[in-house]
């Protein structure tokens, strides 16, 4: 497979702090040599995105406007990306790529897109329910359709996701009005509990079953702290009753077996907290890259 690592090493418009380390510790340690032992093809690139005075949102969506074009020419050009972001909203110029290529790089490709999204929090929030002010916890929501509409659409090839395209995994860490917004939507949500209990494979079925009969491709979104922190933890914002280790490399290849992946990314990590990640987060990305 010809697989472009694709490092945003961002945090809160802020480069290469706290989580937008993450990108580059993988980097530094072999992520693409390790890839490359695998018998794949990888290339390498870092988006950076000068900016004199940062700010949360406006660099942030910059950011994400780079990383849109990226990704558009690397799908475009039939390889695979793998994301590795400091954070969640790489999804918004991720997914926006994806959908702004075409096979012959002419045309926008109007197939519909379906988001598997792991992580410990739902980020379903929006700029009028947020209390945090954090960015990051209303991407979801964000992609959707929920908010930051003008900047959304400043993305190239950003289109809402429809709800009914979405499966939320291992999410148990919400306020009050993210569960409320998605009570009222029709993401499908799958709970960590039950994936630890029964399996990826036995929990994923009816969300998958449901989301097969709207889309055949799929972006797959992990952020980090899903995994629960006892075995390795992410950053700051990990909380327990995680998935284990295994149960998402697991999972990883479950939805291969049924979807076309056509773009990854491993969000989140701040490598100040547990050496243990990188490994976790190595063995992830050549499960992606055998499997998909």
């Amino acid at each position: 497979m010809d697989i472009h690592t694709i490092l945003v090493p961002y945090d809160s418009g802020h480069r290469g702090a706290r989580m937008g380390r993450g990108p580059l510790h993988f980097g530094e340690h072999g992520v693409s040599h390790r890839l490359r032992a695998g018998g794949h093809q990888v290339s390498e690139v870092t988006i950076d995105v000068p900016a004199a005075f940062p700010t949360e949102v406006g660099t942030s969506f910059a950011v994400y406007r780079s990383l849109s074009e990226q990704v558009r020419a690397v799908v475009a050009g039939g390889s695979f990306p793998i994301v590795l972001a400091g954070n969640c909203g790489s999804s918004l110029g991720t997914v926006s790529g994806v959908r702004a290529a075409s096979p012959n790089d002419h045309s926008a490709d109007d197939s519909p897109i379906g988001v598997i999204w792991l992580d410990a929090h739902a980020d379903f929030n929006t700029p009028e329910t947020t209390t945090s002010g954090f960015l990051d916890g209303t991407v979801l929501a964000a992609l959707t359709g929920r908010g930051w509409g003008a900047l959304t659409a400043s993305i190239p090839g950003f289109r809402p996701v429809p709800d009914a395209h979405v499966v939320l995994v291992g999410a148990r860490d919400l306020d009050a009005e993210e569960e409320r917004l998605l009570a009222s939507s029709r993401v499908m949500r799958v709970e960590a509990a039950r994936m630890q209990a029964d399996g990826a494979r036995a929990s994923l079925d009816p969300a998958l079953s449901e989301l097969a009969r709207h889309v055949s491709r799929v972006y797959l979104h992990i952020d980090l702290d899903v995994h629960d922190p006892a075995e390795a933890q992410a950053n700051q914002y990990a909380v327990p009753g995680g998935l284990a280790a295994g149960t998402v490399r697991d999972l990883v290849r479950v939805v291969a077996e049924r979807f076309s992946i056509v773009a990854a990314a491993l969000t989140a990590y701040d490598p100040t907290y547990d050496d243990r990640m990188l490994d976790v987060g190595l063995k992830l990305m050549e499960e992606l890259a055998s499997s998909c």
